[in-house]
Parts: C-alpha cells; structure tokens; sequence
C-alpha cells in the first residue's frame, strides 16, 4: 500500500469512528459531498451539491447516492443534489447511500432581491455647472418583504454612452472610480456610499451622459429593473 493510500485509510477509519458513517456493501466506507467553496443560494434559486463515494484505500466507487435535509430554508432533490433556496437562514444538506451518511454541509440562503428600483424623477439628473460632482445617482434593491433587508448586494453602475473605447480618456467617471463602479447596498438597499458621476479634473464633460444600472442574482441572471439608465447632463 502507498503511503498516500495508507493515509487515505487511516483518515476514513477516523471518520467512520468518530461519527455515523458506517460501512456499506460494495467496500464503500465513506461518502465526501464536494460543495462550492461558498455554499450560498438566493431564495428562489438553486446550487448544484456533488457527492463521491470512497473505499477504504480513498478512492472514488460507483455509488447510488441521494440527499436530504432536515430544514425548511431550502429544499434539495433526492437524486440531483440540486438545492434551492425556500427563505432566508441556513439549511443542512447530507448525502446517504444505504447505511452510510455523510456530515451535514450548511447552505446559507439570502433574501433574493426582488426589483431595482430608480425614482422617475431621480433618472435625469442635472450637474451644477460650478460643481465637479453630480448629485447622487438614487437607486435601490426592494424586497416585497421588507423586513427582510437587502444589506451587502451588489449594484453595478456603468457608463454607457459616450463610448470611451480607451478608459484613460475618459473626461467623466462614476465615483471617481472609472467607468463603471459595483458598490454593496446598505439596509434599506440603497448604495452606500451614494454614488455620484464626476468630471475628470482638466478635461471639458461631454453635453451628457447615460448611467445604466444593473444588479444580478447569485445565479447571474438580472434582476427586474435592470438596465434603467440615469442621464446625466452638464449645462
């Protein structure tokens, strides 16, 4: 036996006891659920858990494995391993092959956003002419429930017109951070900081501008009401 394999076994023979993973016909000792290094799933989407079974020389058998969970924040199917998201919390998820089951993995789950809003009134803004800095761009992530909150979600604000194909040229940027900007929201779901469009010190501001604003899911699909544009207009 290699060295690796002798360690292979002695680390399954350690698992097997010291928790309930039994032996199981067909030489497997031991079930390994391979997760995302972040285990995370917005209600309403789904994550993908794998599963392997081992020997006891660590290497990976043929294996009709299935899931369950214990917890209403998420549901799983029994022959995928696909999760979805129910409510915001944790859920445990456990692989099984006849007597033998896994340790738990936790998946959290977050609150999904449910709509990007922009003020009607809040998508023309004007830009003082004395002044180098726009008033804030005024956004914000709803939840229908909104106890629920919308901290620490992303929304990504990018110029899209004029096209400035060499960033360097740029003579207005979001935040003073370039051509476009992904700021985290605050409780309420606004951007905190608020984000603003400014001048680039020394170059004249085209007429106007348009700011798209965008927000996507964990999963990457966007959220409704993204692609709402600001126009931002220097007088």
């Amino acid at each position: 036996m290699t060295a690796r394999r002798a360690a292979a076994a002695l680390c399954l023979a350690a698992a097997a006891a010291c928790s309930d993973v039994t032996a199981s016909d067909g030489g497997i000792v031991a079930l390994e659920i391979r997760s995302p290094l972040a285990a995370t799933v917005e209600a309403g989407d789904t994550l993908r858990l794998r599963a392997r079974a081992l020997d006891r020389n660590g290497d990976s058998v043929a294996a009709d494995i299935t899931w369950r969970t214990p917890d209403a924040t998420l549901s799983v199917d029994p022959a995928t391993g696909l999760v979805t998201g129910v409510s915001a919390g944790a859920g445990r998820v456990q692989a099984i092959e006849g007597s033998l089951v896994s340790d738990f993995v936790t998946v959290s789950v977050l609150a999904g956003a449910d709509t990007l809003e922009v003020p009607p009134a809040g998508a023309t803004v004007v830009v003082d002419p004395a002044a180098s800095v726009s008033p804030p761009l005024v956004s914000r992530l709803a939840r229908f429930n909104p106890a629920e909150g919308a901290t620490n979600r992303q929304i990504i604000y990018t110029i899209v017109s004029p096209a400035f194909t060499d960033p360097a040229l740029r003579t207005v940027e979001i935040t003073g951070a370039g051509l476009a900007d992904t700021v985290l929201t605050d409780a309420s779901g606004n951007p905190a900081p608020p984000v603003t469009l400014s001048r680039v010190a020394g170059q004249t501001a085209p007429a106007s501008v348009l700011v798209e604003v965008t927000a996507l899911r964990r999963s990457g699909a966007p959220i409704p009401g993204s692609g709402q544009r600001f126009t931002v207009t220097f007088p």
